[in-house]
């Protein structure tokens, strides 16, 4: 009987060890739970981090700003973690929009995105933009547009397929590993606020091993899209006495060295529905004028790119097993350059 009561004791109390493993664990309605954080930092002066907190209220979800100062984006966050009067839960940021001051700020941009991509808090899948904006400015937006909600600014970058294709979204670990690439260079969306909705997208600023050097327009950001295969579906053109919508796009390239020097062929194939025309407007005028249109815009910003050695459509990855990986690590400055790009499109009607 003895035996039995001390048996029992024991069960009881490593039954009370074990559940003392959960004596920090926070309810979710005690926890906040910031979408996005906006990140700016004037010259010489400290890092100012703002944050955009959902919270409810009379049963409809809007939100709340947050900003904090200090000499580190890691300072500002412990801040404001110990002021909140709930825990904050960084874990769950989807969305990293920095001031383009800092952006262009080489230094300063590598050290923040390698502290973003080795932090434990944040999210390496969290995307990431650029504003030219006061980050205040932009998250407050929010709030000031009637029926949005909290979750506004992250779903801008989520439309989803044939809704927005000149948008595209990049996370924290595309952009650091870009700083590592040889054959690709990437674009970083840039947005500011609305007048009429939360956010204007206003092109994308051109990474190039971490460094900003060029900004295109979100016509020339479809391109990019289109070259990774990505659908043009849901693209309306004007061609002034005619505008069509893109209803499906594909396209195929094939790649050669000829005298060492690389050669790509690419047809773009899309299909288009006409939307409105001039009368006396045939399908075949139609058809020319946007095939040129989107040939001369591929060909414009392919110039550009080539000036500034930065592939920003990542044709080098496509010779990759052409060239060594010596060669390949030339390829910005030897390769690319020299890069002929046979472009042509083809239109025909739904």
């Amino acid at each position: 009987m003895k035996n039995n009561k001390t048996f029992t004791l024991l069960i009881i109390i490593m039954s009370t060890i074990f559940l003392c493993g959960c004596w920090d664990i926070k309810d979710i309605n005690k926890r906040s739970l910031p979408l996005v954080m906006g990140i700016s930092k004037e010259a010489e002066e400290e890092y100012k981090l703002t944050l955009q907190i959902p919270i409810l209220e009379n049963e409809n979800q809007i939100s709340k700003v947050v900003t904090g100062k200090g000499n580190t984006v890691a300072s500002i966050l412990g801040q404001i973690r110990t002021n909140s009067e709930d825990a904050v839960d960084y874990t769950q940021i989807r969305l990293i929009v920095i001031q383009s001051n800092l952006a262009h700020s080489e230094k300063e941009f590598k050290e923040l995105i390698k502290f973003l991509m080795v932090s434990k808090e944040i999210p390496s899948r969290a995307l990431v933009a650029i504003t030219d904006e006061s980050i205040e400015k932009v998250l407050a937006n929010i709030n000031d547009k009637l029926g949005v909600q909290a979750t506004s600014i992250y779903d801008f970058f989520n439309k989803g397929g044939g809704w927005a294709p000149e948008m595209f979204s990049i996370p924290i670990w595309e952009v650091y590993r870009s700083a590592f690439l040889f054959t690709k260079d990437i674009a970083i969306p840039v947005v500011r606020s609305g007048k009429d909705t939360v956010l204007v997208f206003e092109g994308s600023d051109i990474l190039k091993k971490g460094n900003i050097i060029e900004r295109i327009s979100p016509h020339e950001t479809q391109l990019i899209n289109v070259f990774q295969n990505k659908n043009e579906k849901g693209k309306i053109e004007s061609l002034g006495f005619a505008s069509i919508m893109v209803t499906n796009s594909s396209i195929q390239n094939k790649t050669s060295m000829k005298n060492n020097k690389p050669v790509l062929s690419s047809d773009l194939k899309l299909k288009m529905y006409i939307l409105e025309r001039e009368e006396g407007i045939t399908d075949n005028r139609i058809r020319r004028e946007l095939e040129m249109l989107v040939e001369k815009r591929f060909y414009n910003i392919l110039k550009k790119t080539q000036e500034r050695n930065a592939d920003i459509f990542g044709f080098g990855q496509q010779f990759q097993h052409m060239l060594s990986y010596n060669e390949l690590k030339d390829w910005r400055n030897v390769y690319y350059p020299n890069l002929k790009v046979n472009f042509k499109v083809h239109a025909n009607m739904e």
